[in-house]
Protein backbone atom coordinates (compact mmCIF):
# COMPACT_ATOMS: atom_id res chain seq x y z
CA UNK A 1 0.00 0.00 0.00
CA UNK A 2 2.55 1.80 0.66
CA UNK A 3 4.18 1.38 -2.34
CA UNK A 4 1.26 2.45 -4.32
CA UNK A 5 1.09 5.76 -2.88
CA UNK A 6 4.38 6.89 -3.24
CA UNK A 7 4.28 6.06 -6.82
CA UNK A 8 1.01 8.00 -6.65
CA UNK A 9 2.93 11.32 -5.33
CA UNK A 10 5.83 10.44 -7.87
CA UNK A 11 3.28 10.62 -10.81
CA UNK A 12 2.15 13.69 -9.82
CA UNK A 13 5.05 15.49 -8.92
CA UNK A 14 6.05 14.82 -12.13
CA UNK A 15 3.07 15.83 -13.94
CA UNK A 16 3.18 18.95 -11.92
CA UNK A 17 6.74 19.61 -12.95
CA UNK A 18 6.03 18.73 -16.45
CA UNK A 19 2.76 21.08 -16.38
CA UNK A 20 4.92 23.90 -15.11
CA UNK A 21 7.66 23.43 -17.38
CA UNK A 22 5.10 23.60 -20.53
CA UNK A 23 3.88 27.15 -19.06
CA UNK A 24 6.83 28.27 -18.32
CA UNK A 25 7.58 27.73 -22.04
CA UNK A 26 4.99 29.40 -23.18
CA UNK A 27 5.28 32.48 -21.08
CA UNK A 28 8.82 32.67 -22.38
CA UNK A 29 7.76 32.89 -25.44
CA UNK A 30 5.33 35.59 -24.55
CA UNK A 31 7.65 37.34 -22.88
CA UNK A 32 10.16 37.11 -26.16
CA UNK A 33 8.34 38.55 -28.43
CA UNK A 34 7.50 41.40 -26.24
CA UNK A 35 10.83 41.96 -25.40
CA UNK A 36 11.73 42.12 -29.21
CA UNK A 37 9.24 45.45 -30.01
CA UNK A 38 10.62 46.68 -26.85
CA UNK A 39 14.09 46.18 -28.03
CA UNK A 40 12.91 47.84 -31.42
CA UNK A 41 10.83 50.39 -29.46
CA UNK A 42 13.96 51.70 -27.55
CA UNK A 43 16.14 52.19 -30.86
CA UNK A 44 13.98 54.67 -32.50
CA UNK A 45 13.90 58.00 -32.05
CA UNK A 46 10.95 60.04 -31.00
CA UNK A 47 10.20 61.04 -34.63
CA UNK A 48 10.51 57.44 -35.72
CA UNK A 49 8.24 56.40 -33.21
CA UNK A 50 5.37 59.22 -34.15
CA UNK A 51 6.18 58.20 -37.85
CA UNK A 52 4.96 54.81 -37.14
CA UNK A 53 1.84 56.29 -35.95
CA UNK A 54 0.62 57.85 -39.48
CA UNK A 55 -0.25 56.24 -42.16
CA UNK A 56 -0.38 58.16 -45.45
CA UNK A 57 -2.27 58.65 -49.18
CA UNK A 58 -0.22 59.15 -51.85
CA UNK A 59 -2.55 60.04 -54.41
CA UNK A 60 -0.86 62.10 -57.14
CA UNK A 61 3.49 62.04 -57.67
CA UNK A 62 5.09 64.23 -60.12
CA UNK A 63 7.11 63.37 -62.81
CA UNK A 64 9.08 64.74 -65.43
CA UNK A 65 7.33 68.31 -63.78
CA UNK A 66 3.77 66.78 -64.97
CA UNK A 67 1.05 65.89 -61.94
CA UNK A 68 0.88 62.23 -62.68
CA UNK A 69 -1.37 59.26 -60.90
CA UNK A 70 0.73 57.13 -58.11
CA UNK A 71 1.39 53.90 -59.17
CA UNK A 72 5.00 53.65 -59.59
CA UNK A 73 7.76 54.06 -57.21
CA UNK A 74 9.78 56.41 -58.67
CA UNK A 75 12.68 58.24 -57.59
CA UNK A 76 11.05 61.01 -55.84
CA UNK A 77 8.59 57.94 -53.90
CA UNK A 78 11.46 55.93 -52.78
CA UNK A 79 13.27 59.33 -51.33
CA UNK A 80 10.18 60.20 -49.60
CA UNK A 81 10.04 56.25 -48.12
CA UNK A 82 13.57 55.91 -47.10
CA UNK A 83 14.23 59.51 -45.76
CA UNK A 84 10.71 59.80 -44.00
CA UNK A 85 9.09 56.44 -42.31
CA UNK A 86 5.66 56.68 -42.68
CA UNK A 87 4.28 53.20 -40.61
CA UNK A 88 2.14 52.57 -43.42
CA UNK A 89 0.42 53.72 -46.72
CA UNK A 90 -3.71 53.33 -47.98
CA UNK A 91 -4.08 52.43 -51.92
CA UNK A 92 -6.85 53.47 -53.86
CA UNK A 93 -8.18 52.55 -57.52
CA UNK A 94 -6.33 55.20 -58.92
CA UNK A 95 -2.92 53.70 -57.43
CA UNK A 96 -3.78 50.31 -59.47
CA UNK A 97 -4.22 49.63 -62.75
CA UNK A 98 -3.41 46.06 -63.57
CA UNK A 99 -2.83 43.22 -61.18
CA UNK A 100 1.40 43.26 -62.67
CA UNK A 101 1.24 46.67 -62.40
CA UNK A 102 0.28 46.93 -58.25
CA UNK A 103 2.45 44.22 -57.54
CA UNK A 104 5.47 45.71 -59.04
CA UNK A 105 4.17 48.62 -57.24
CA UNK A 106 3.83 47.10 -53.63
CA UNK A 107 7.03 45.07 -53.75
CA UNK A 108 9.17 48.48 -54.44
CA UNK A 109 7.20 50.31 -51.85
CA UNK A 110 7.92 47.28 -49.45
CA UNK A 111 11.82 47.34 -50.54
CA UNK A 112 12.15 51.10 -49.35
CA UNK A 113 11.63 49.52 -45.83
CA UNK A 114 14.50 50.64 -43.63
CA UNK A 115 13.93 48.71 -40.04
CA UNK A 116 9.94 48.66 -39.97
CA UNK A 117 8.11 47.32 -42.55
CA UNK A 118 5.25 49.04 -43.58
CA UNK A 119 1.72 48.57 -43.24
CA UNK A 120 0.53 48.06 -46.95
CA UNK A 121 -3.37 48.71 -46.34
CA UNK A 122 -6.75 48.65 -48.76
CA UNK A 123 -10.28 49.27 -48.06
CA UNK A 124 -11.56 46.09 -49.79
CA UNK A 125 -14.89 44.92 -48.31
CA UNK A 126 -16.83 43.49 -51.60
CA UNK A 127 -19.49 44.72 -52.42
CA UNK A 128 -19.45 48.16 -53.84
CA UNK A 129 -16.50 49.01 -52.00
CA UNK A 130 -13.97 47.55 -53.99
CA UNK A 131 -10.32 48.83 -54.87
CA UNK A 132 -8.11 46.19 -56.73
CA UNK A 133 -7.85 45.64 -60.03
CA UNK A 134 -9.22 42.45 -59.95
CA UNK A 135 -12.73 41.65 -60.13
CA UNK A 136 -13.34 39.39 -57.10
CA UNK A 137 -17.27 38.81 -57.54
CA UNK A 138 -17.73 39.30 -54.18
CA UNK A 139 -21.47 39.88 -53.25
CA UNK A 140 -22.57 43.05 -50.52
CA UNK A 141 -22.14 42.13 -46.81
CA UNK A 142 -26.13 42.57 -46.80
CA UNK A 143 -26.39 39.28 -49.82
CA UNK A 144 -24.06 37.19 -47.71
CA UNK A 145 -25.94 38.69 -44.26
CA UNK A 146 -29.44 36.88 -45.72
CA UNK A 147 -28.02 33.65 -47.08
CA UNK A 148 -28.33 32.66 -43.28
CA UNK A 149 -24.49 31.20 -43.69
CA UNK A 150 -21.47 32.35 -41.13
CA UNK A 151 -19.04 30.09 -43.40
CA UNK A 152 -20.06 32.32 -47.10
CA UNK A 153 -18.71 35.45 -45.09
CA UNK A 154 -15.48 33.19 -44.16
CA UNK A 155 -15.31 32.02 -48.09
CA UNK A 156 -16.06 35.77 -49.16
CA UNK A 157 -13.12 36.95 -46.89
CA UNK A 158 -10.66 34.17 -47.78
CA UNK A 159 -11.09 35.01 -51.26
CA UNK A 160 -10.53 38.71 -51.31
CA UNK A 161 -7.23 38.13 -48.64
CA UNK A 162 -6.46 35.65 -51.12
CA UNK A 163 -6.13 38.40 -53.88
CA UNK A 164 -4.66 41.04 -51.10
CA UNK A 165 -1.66 38.71 -50.11
CA UNK A 166 -0.97 37.84 -54.24
CA UNK A 167 -1.04 41.52 -54.52
CA UNK A 168 1.23 42.33 -51.23
CA UNK A 169 -1.42 43.90 -49.14
CA UNK A 170 -0.68 42.93 -45.29
CA UNK A 171 -3.92 45.24 -43.86
CA UNK A 172 -7.58 45.32 -44.79
CA UNK A 173 -10.19 47.74 -43.63
CA UNK A 174 -12.94 45.32 -43.18
CA UNK A 175 -15.26 43.88 -42.09
CA UNK A 176 -17.89 46.85 -41.15
CA UNK A 177 -19.22 45.43 -38.03
CA UNK A 178 -21.85 48.47 -38.32
CA UNK A 179 -25.57 47.39 -37.26
CA UNK A 180 -27.96 48.82 -40.30
CA UNK A 181 -30.42 49.86 -38.42
CA UNK A 182 -31.86 52.83 -40.44
CA UNK A 183 -32.98 52.28 -43.60
CA UNK A 184 -31.85 56.15 -44.14
CA UNK A 185 -28.53 55.34 -43.01
CA UNK A 186 -26.61 56.78 -46.71
CA UNK A 187 -23.32 55.68 -45.77
CA UNK A 188 -23.19 51.71 -44.58
CA UNK A 189 -26.63 50.73 -45.68
CA UNK A 190 -25.61 47.01 -47.86
CA UNK A 191 -22.27 47.31 -46.48
CA UNK A 192 -23.66 45.67 -43.20
CA UNK A 193 -23.94 42.04 -42.82
CA UNK A 194 -27.61 43.25 -41.37
CA UNK A 195 -30.13 44.52 -38.78
CA UNK A 196 -29.17 42.33 -36.25
CA UNK A 197 -26.49 42.86 -34.28
CA UNK A 198 -25.95 38.84 -33.49
CA UNK A 199 -25.83 38.41 -37.35
CA UNK A 200 -23.25 41.01 -37.56
CA UNK A 201 -21.26 39.58 -34.86
CA UNK A 202 -21.19 35.79 -36.19
CA UNK A 203 -20.82 36.43 -40.08
CA UNK A 204 -18.31 39.30 -39.07
CA UNK A 205 -15.83 37.03 -37.27
CA UNK A 206 -16.46 34.65 -40.19
CA UNK A 207 -14.92 36.97 -42.18
CA UNK A 208 -11.64 37.93 -40.04
CA UNK A 209 -11.19 34.01 -39.97
CA UNK A 210 -11.30 34.42 -43.40
CA UNK A 211 -8.79 37.02 -43.75
CA UNK A 212 -6.52 35.25 -40.93
CA UNK A 213 -6.38 32.41 -42.99
CA UNK A 214 -5.14 34.20 -45.76
CA UNK A 215 -2.63 36.20 -43.31
CA UNK A 216 -4.09 39.57 -44.09
CA UNK A 217 -4.75 41.73 -40.73
CA UNK A 218 -8.39 42.49 -39.99
CA UNK A 219 -10.08 45.63 -38.85
CA UNK A 220 -13.26 45.79 -37.17
CA UNK A 221 -14.99 49.23 -38.05
CA UNK A 222 -16.88 51.85 -37.78
CA UNK A 223 -16.77 51.88 -33.67
CA UNK A 224 -18.67 52.42 -31.75
CA UNK A 225 -20.82 51.67 -34.27
CA UNK A 226 -22.21 53.47 -37.83
CA UNK A 227 -25.10 52.00 -38.26
CA UNK A 228 -27.92 53.89 -37.03
CA UNK A 229 -27.21 57.40 -38.31
CA UNK A 230 -28.86 59.75 -40.79
CA UNK A 231 -25.65 61.37 -41.91
CA UNK A 232 -22.28 60.99 -43.51
CA UNK A 233 -18.95 61.16 -41.66
CA UNK A 234 -17.46 61.86 -44.93
CA UNK A 235 -19.66 65.61 -45.41
CA UNK A 236 -20.01 66.40 -42.10
CA UNK A 237 -21.56 66.35 -38.13
CA UNK A 238 -22.83 62.71 -38.02
CA UNK A 239 -24.66 61.67 -34.33
CA UNK A 240 -25.86 58.54 -32.30
CA UNK A 241 -28.78 59.65 -30.19
CA UNK A 242 -29.19 55.88 -28.45
CA UNK A 243 -29.20 55.64 -24.61
CA UNK A 244 -25.92 53.36 -23.21
CA UNK A 245 -28.22 50.22 -22.66
CA UNK A 246 -29.26 49.98 -26.83
CA UNK A 247 -25.54 51.16 -27.49
CA UNK A 248 -24.27 48.16 -25.12
CA UNK A 249 -26.74 45.60 -26.79
CA UNK A 250 -26.96 46.58 -30.24
CA UNK A 251 -24.10 48.64 -31.57
CA UNK A 252 -21.04 47.13 -29.36
CA UNK A 253 -22.38 43.50 -29.30
CA UNK A 254 -20.40 43.07 -32.57
CA UNK A 255 -17.17 45.09 -31.43
CA UNK A 256 -16.90 42.72 -28.69
CA UNK A 257 -17.89 39.59 -30.51
CA UNK A 258 -14.84 40.75 -33.04
CA UNK A 259 -12.64 41.19 -29.97
CA UNK A 260 -12.78 37.80 -29.05
CA UNK A 261 -12.19 36.71 -32.17
CA UNK A 262 -8.73 38.71 -32.21
CA UNK A 263 -9.24 40.62 -34.45
CA UNK A 264 -6.40 42.88 -35.41
CA UNK A 265 -7.49 46.43 -35.95
CA UNK A 266 -10.68 48.33 -34.71
CA UNK A 267 -11.43 51.75 -36.83
CA UNK A 268 -12.89 54.26 -35.38
CA UNK A 269 -15.52 56.40 -36.53
CA UNK A 270 -16.22 59.72 -36.40
CA UNK A 271 -19.66 59.86 -34.72
CA UNK A 272 -20.31 61.67 -31.69
CA UNK A 273 -22.33 59.34 -29.20
CA UNK A 274 -23.55 61.85 -26.54
CA UNK A 275 -24.36 58.65 -23.94
CA UNK A 276 -20.25 57.40 -24.13
CA UNK A 277 -18.92 60.73 -24.22
CA UNK A 278 -21.20 63.88 -23.16
CA UNK A 279 -18.68 66.91 -24.45
CA UNK A 280 -20.25 65.30 -27.87
CA UNK A 281 -16.30 64.78 -29.06
CA UNK A 282 -15.90 62.55 -32.16
CA UNK A 283 -15.24 58.80 -31.05
CA UNK A 284 -12.16 59.20 -33.21
CA UNK A 285 -11.11 61.99 -30.93
CA UNK A 286 -12.56 60.81 -27.66
CA UNK A 287 -10.38 60.14 -24.66
CA UNK A 288 -13.85 58.42 -23.01
CA UNK A 289 -14.77 56.45 -26.36
CA UNK A 290 -11.52 55.01 -27.35
CA UNK A 291 -9.41 54.66 -23.83
CA UNK A 292 -11.64 54.11 -21.30
CA UNK A 293 -14.49 52.07 -23.32
CA UNK A 294 -12.53 50.21 -26.25
CA UNK A 295 -9.50 49.56 -24.25
CA UNK A 296 -10.19 49.50 -20.54
CA UNK A 297 -13.46 48.55 -20.39
CA UNK A 298 -13.70 46.38 -23.37
CA UNK A 299 -10.19 45.10 -23.51
CA UNK A 300 -9.17 45.65 -26.57
CA UNK A 301 -5.39 44.93 -27.31
CA UNK A 302 -5.14 45.49 -30.86
CA UNK A 303 -4.46 48.43 -33.04
CA UNK A 304 -6.83 51.48 -32.81
CA UNK A 305 -7.03 53.37 -35.72
CA UNK A 306 -8.94 56.77 -37.22
CA UNK A 307 -11.06 56.48 -39.73
CA UNK A 308 -9.69 58.85 -42.24
CA UNK A 309 -8.83 62.16 -40.58
CA UNK A 310 -9.73 64.19 -43.99
CA UNK A 311 -13.31 63.70 -43.83
CA UNK A 312 -15.45 66.59 -43.08
CA UNK A 313 -16.99 65.45 -39.43
CA UNK A 314 -13.35 66.08 -38.88
CA UNK A 315 -11.79 69.28 -41.30
CA UNK A 316 -15.05 70.94 -40.62
CA UNK A 317 -14.50 71.41 -36.85
CA UNK A 318 -10.38 70.36 -36.23
CA UNK A 319 -7.31 72.15 -37.16
CA UNK A 320 -5.65 69.68 -39.53
CA UNK A 321 -2.81 69.12 -36.62
CA UNK A 322 -4.30 69.29 -34.05
CA UNK A 323 -6.72 66.70 -34.98
CA UNK A 324 -4.15 64.43 -35.26
CA UNK A 325 -2.83 65.10 -31.41
CA UNK A 326 -6.52 64.36 -30.35
CA UNK A 327 -6.67 61.34 -32.04
CA UNK A 328 -3.38 60.31 -30.10
CA UNK A 329 -4.50 61.50 -26.97
CA UNK A 330 -7.92 59.21 -27.45
CA UNK A 331 -5.58 56.64 -27.26
CA UNK A 332 -5.74 55.87 -30.87
CA UNK A 333 -2.79 54.10 -32.16
CA UNK A 334 -2.46 55.44 -36.00
CA UNK A 335 -3.67 58.34 -37.69
CA UNK A 336 -5.55 57.04 -40.93
CA UNK A 337 -4.83 59.89 -43.70
CA UNK A 338 -4.37 62.87 -41.73
CA UNK A 339 -5.22 66.00 -43.37
CA UNK A 340 -2.24 66.73 -45.45
CA UNK A 341 -1.16 66.89 -48.86
CA UNK A 342 1.90 64.34 -49.86
CA UNK A 343 3.39 64.93 -53.77
CA UNK A 344 6.66 63.25 -53.93
CA UNK A 345 8.12 65.14 -56.54
CA UNK A 346 6.51 68.41 -55.75
CA UNK A 347 5.83 69.11 -52.57
CA UNK A 348 6.22 66.76 -49.11
CA UNK A 349 6.38 69.77 -46.84
CA UNK A 350 3.19 68.88 -45.05
CA UNK A 351 4.44 65.86 -43.57
CA UNK A 352 7.28 67.25 -42.28
CA UNK A 353 5.50 69.91 -40.49
CA UNK A 354 3.24 67.50 -38.87
CA UNK A 355 5.56 65.07 -37.44
CA UNK A 356 7.66 68.17 -36.64
CA UNK A 357 4.29 69.97 -34.77
CA UNK A 358 3.64 66.32 -32.60
CA UNK A 359 7.37 66.27 -31.79
CA UNK A 360 6.71 69.75 -30.40
CA UNK A 361 3.24 68.52 -28.56
CA UNK A 362 5.19 66.16 -26.81
CA UNK A 363 7.77 68.08 -25.74
CA UNK A 364 5.35 70.69 -24.33
CA UNK A 365 3.73 67.52 -22.60
CA UNK A 366 0.56 67.98 -24.55
CA UNK A 367 1.20 64.37 -25.96
CA UNK A 368 2.87 62.23 -23.38
CA UNK A 369 5.48 59.71 -24.67
CA UNK A 370 3.87 56.76 -22.59
CA UNK A 371 0.97 57.10 -24.56
CA UNK A 372 3.36 57.00 -27.92
CA UNK A 373 5.03 53.89 -26.39
CA UNK A 374 2.48 52.22 -26.21
CA UNK A 375 0.67 52.38 -29.51
CA UNK A 376 3.74 51.68 -31.16
CA UNK A 377 4.42 48.73 -29.49
CA UNK A 378 0.76 47.43 -30.30
CA UNK A 379 1.80 48.44 -33.66
CA UNK A 380 5.22 46.74 -33.80
CA UNK A 381 3.61 43.61 -32.23
CA UNK A 382 1.52 43.29 -35.87
CA UNK A 383 4.33 43.80 -37.70
CA UNK A 384 6.22 41.05 -36.48
CA UNK A 385 3.47 38.70 -38.19
CA UNK A 386 3.65 40.53 -41.94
Amino acid sequence: MRKIKGLLILVLVVSFIASALILNDKITKSLIGNNETKEILNKLTLEEKLEQMIIIELPYVYENNNKVDFTKVTDSVKEFLKTRKPGGIILFKNNMISEEQSQTMIKDIKSCKDKIPFFITVDEEGGRISQVPVKLNIKTAADIGRTGNPKNAFEAAKTIGSELKKLGFNVDYAPVMDVNTNPKNPIIGDRSFSPDPKIVATFGTEYINGLKEQGILSTAKHFPGHGDTIGDSHKGFVEVTHDINRIESVELLPFREAIKANVDFIMVGHITVPALDSSKTPSSLSKPIVTNLLKEKMGFKGVVITDALNMGAVTQNYNKLEAVKLAINSGCDIALMPDITVIPGKDISSYDELIKYLVDEVRKGNIKEERIDDAVLRILDKKQGI
